[in-house]
């Protein structure tokens, strides 16, 4: 098989991946982003996410081609907007998308050409971080564009569920000073405590209240990178076992070069 049909069937592969781990984001995205009622959902989103880390970086190492790894940027990129539409947050997000890919390229490209002995965790990990940061951009987009951040507009005042949880820090705070009281009194003095913080609040946050929707995109972003280091020792370890099956079904080999080697002479 030729090199250019193997990137072919990569491609392929990093298509039909993308669009699946696009699909079930979107299907996240069409409930509330903070209450996950499908795990099964979001952990097919997950392990798709690993998969398809892997093998872009795959990708990357076998195909060290500025123009092919723009291509693959382009394939998840049209995909999500298969998915999301177009729109022009979604094609500024594609742009950052396929620049990260360029510069993974080159990051990985200058890793191989120094090396002396190819060493695929490292050379895998190298263009993760990139890769990363790309999809969590998109995935900020996607959600700020979607109904799971769409009922957080025009809003006035904070959403029921919060009032729920400053009861309960609430009674934590003031449980021990109303051992004393009746469960009656104590439930009354706990709703009104609790309903004068949230007045207090929503008077509080009432200018802001238009940013809403942004800053819970960018808050949705700042989580995705804070667990973003599973998603890339579980990408390396699964694109440590892709390049040695790879290489053991001959779909590529490992040579043996001299090279000459520069040197600074004083």
């Amino acid at each position: 098989m030729s090199k250019i049909n193997k990137f072919i069937l990569w491609g392929v592969l990093v298509a039909i991946t993308s669009f699946w781990m696009w699909v079930s984001i979107h299907t996240w995205f069409q409930g509330s982003l903070f209450e996950i009622q499908n795990k099964i959902n979001l952990a097919i989103s997950s392990g798709l996410f690993v998969v398809l880390l892997s093998l872009l970086a795959m990708g990357l190492i076998l195909f060290r081609n500025r123009l092919w790894s723009v291509y693959l940027g382009l394939i998840v990129g049209i995909n999500f907007s298969l998915v999301f539409g177009v729109s022009n947050i979604n094609l500024v997000g594609i742009f950052i998308l396929v620049m990260l890919f360029f510069y993974a390229q080159d990051i990985v490209s200058g890793e191989i050409n120094e090396r002396i002995k190819m060493n695929s965790r490292l050379l895998i990990k190298k263009g993760l971080a990139s890769f990363i940061v790309a999809f969590f951009i998109l995935m900020s987009f996607a959600a700020y564009q979607s109904p799971a951040i769409e009922e957080f507009k025009n809003i006035e005042k904070l959403p029921s569920s919060s009032e729920v949880f400053i009861k309960t820090v609430v009674e934590q705070t003031l449980g021990s000073q109303l051992d004393q009281v009746n469960s009656q009194q104590k439930e009354l003095v706990l709703n009104q405590v609790t309903q004068e913080m949230v007045r207090e609040i929503n008077l509080f946050l009432e200018p802001y209240f238009q940013y809403a929707p942004p800053a819970l995109a960018f808050g949705l972003f700042l989580v995705l990178w804070g667990v973003g280091w599973v998603f890339t020792w579980l990408a390396v370890f699964l694109g440590m076992l892709l390049f040695q099956i790879l290489q053991k079904t001959k779909f590529f080999r490992i040579e043996e070069r001299d090279v000459r080697a520069e040197a600074i002479v004083i």
